[in-house]
């Protein structure tokens, strides 16, 4: 493909983020929406699921910026902190081996008490265009809780739509599994927090990362790593983190729905800010810039 938008996780406040810096950057000239494909994880694969359907922006920031009272979605505890400094421990014990650490990472999600199932899917179920598959490219990550193993589904996987959305965004000890054609998957941000090198071949990538390059998280931290790999094999890349005012509006839960309204205006202003560097976008053309320095 030739322009694919990588959208990363970051709960329900880095989806209200992410809409935001897409409609800012969309009101400055530059379409992220016109994309060729679209790569999801967690929060991303909500994101690109209503992307790739042709939802509008605008329609999609003014429910994040005010949200409906009848909104499904629930508070979960969850710290980014505490889950990196869990990985920094746990990649400790089994000797830098990371297949084991998502093993036993899965096995953690898999014994850990959440809402049922069903209570779940209908809360990602509320989000999404629709019961099917859109008809642009859509790839959402997600990880096999038994082998530790990455799957990107898309229309062609045989998932069930819904069920591959919930799948990506079930974080371990917050969400539950989801169960897709006999293995139980959890959150795809357990292999990285924005799966970016999965969008190689493409010829312009463009990464929103609400939870930052992820530096401190030997786990799912790769982004760095990722970007470099799809510029060494000719792709023009551009990541987008948080900057200081994101960050303070996305808050220490990003699972908080309460974080939504800030983290979509603070992801506004920012792709407003951005969007004159950025509007070669809309040409193929190479630009780079970041919410903090690379």
């Amino acid at each position: 493909m030739k322009r694919v938008a990588v959208l990363g996780g970051g709960g329900v406040a880095g989806i209200a983020w992410e809409t935001g810096v897409a409609a800012g950057l969309a009101r400055g000239g530059v379409d992220l929406a016109a994309a060729d494909g679209f790569i999801g994880t967690s929060a991303g694969a909500s994101l690109g699921a209503q992307l790739a359907a042709g939802l509008r922006l605008e329609d999609l920031l003014a429910a994040q910026l005010d949200p409906p009272p009848y909104s499904k979605e629930a508070l979960r505890p969850y710290s980014q902190a505490a889950a990196d400094a869990a990985n920094r421990k746990l990649m400790d014990k089994v000797g830098g081996d990371l297949g084991e650490a998502r093993r036993r990472i899965g096995a953690f999600a898999l014994r850990s008490p959440t809402v049922p199932p069903e209570e779940r899917r209908s809360i990602v179920a509320a989000r999404l265009p629709g019961a099917l598959w859109p008809q642009r490219w859509l790839g959402v990550v997600a990880v096999d809780t038994a082998t530790g193993e990455h799957r990107l589904f898309d229309a062609a996987s045989g998932a069930d739509f819904t069920d591959a959305i919930a799948a990506s965004s079930a974080v371990p000890g917050a969400w539950p599994a989801v169960a897709i054609n006999g293995r139980l998957y959890m959150d795809g941000g357990i292999r990285s927090l924005t799966n970016a090198d999965l969008a190689a071949g493409a010829r312009h990538v463009v990464v929103l990362a609400p939870l930052g390059w992820g530096d401190g998280n030997p786990v799912s931290g790769h982004l760095r790593e990722e970007a470099e790999r799809l510029r060494s094999a000719g792709s023009r890349v551009d990541v987008i983190v948080p900057d200081a005012a994101s960050l303070e509006a996305l808050g220490v839960n990003v699972l908080d729905p309460a974080r939504r309204a800030p983290s979509a205006a603070a992801g506004l202003a920012q792709g407003l800010a951005l969007a004159p560097a950025l509007a070669t976008w809309n040409t193929d053309s190479l630009f780079t810039t970041t919410g903090d320095k690379p």
